[in-house]
């Protein structure tokens, strides 16, 4: 019998095909691991989802969608599809799956085969290249070095979006409070400082034709007020 997996994929305006994308993913990974995903729709069109999660369950994919009206951000709409995993090992990643497969394949299997809590996806420096500013390239060579030189965190790369754990990752990650892009910190930092939780990582490969959003200087802004929250609360 197959290993089973939710995978959680949360949206707010996905792009037109995002679907191919998860038809793709699901050929590789089923003859692998039983999977039933768990679409997070943050406030967007609804109908554009809903109709694609039609068609993908005709063709025969275990796959439920949850929406609400407002836009409330990546964190809660995670912790909204996380609470709803019933399986082993939880999965998220973004919508339009942008790592690889064996990538994805790599971080569950970390779960899997030994017994970690948490396994966190973590991106080579060169991922960036030619992909974001260098104005953002600079935030996150900075970001970093504060991860690893003034934390001691043992990873540099909290950020990465693929990322796994078991049923006491997944307490862990619901204990989380940030609704937008430092839930991942949020969630790495708390792992990092328990001693009963085990985290691993495993370096994970951006696809070549995914364009990363513009990050605006107001989200900036309020993301460091949450930075200092989380560090003041633990």
């Amino acid at each position: 019998m197959l290993p089973r997996a939710d995978i959680v994929l949360p949206c707010y305006q996905p792009p037109a095909n995002w679907w191919s994308a998860l038809l793709s993913f699901h050929s590789y990974i089923s003859s692998h691991y039983t999977i039933h995903y768990i679409v997070v729709n943050d406030g967007g069109d609804t109908k554009l989802v809903q109709k694609a999660i039609t068609e993908l369950t005709a063709q025969g994919l275990s796959i439920e969608l949850h929406s609400y009206s407002k836009n409330r951000g990546k964190g809660h709409a995670l912790r909204t599809g996380v609470a709803l995993s019933k399986a082993p090992v939880t999965l998220y990643t973004d919508i339009d799956f942008p790592f690889t497969n064996e990538s994805t394949k790599a971080v569950l299997d970390q779960v899997v085969t030994e017994q970690a809590d948490v396994v966190a996806g973590f991106r080579n420096q060169s991922y960036y290249a030619g992909t974001i500013s260098p104005f953002r390239r600079l935030l996150s060579k900075t970001f970093r070095g504060f991860l690893t030189n003034v934390l001691k965190l043992p990873m540099a790369d909290t950020q990465c979006g693929l990322k796994a754990f078991n049923d006491n990752g997944r307490k862990r990650f619901l204990a989380t409070t940030i609704d937008r892009y430092l839930f991942d910190f949020e969630f790495i930092y708390s792992a990092c400082r328990d001693k009963h939780c085990l985290l691993l990582t495993t370096e994970v490969t951006l696809k070549p034709d995914i364009v990363f959003r513009k990050m605006k200087l107001k989200i900036l802004l309020q993301e460091s007020f949450n930075l200092v929250r989380v560090l003041i609360r633990n």
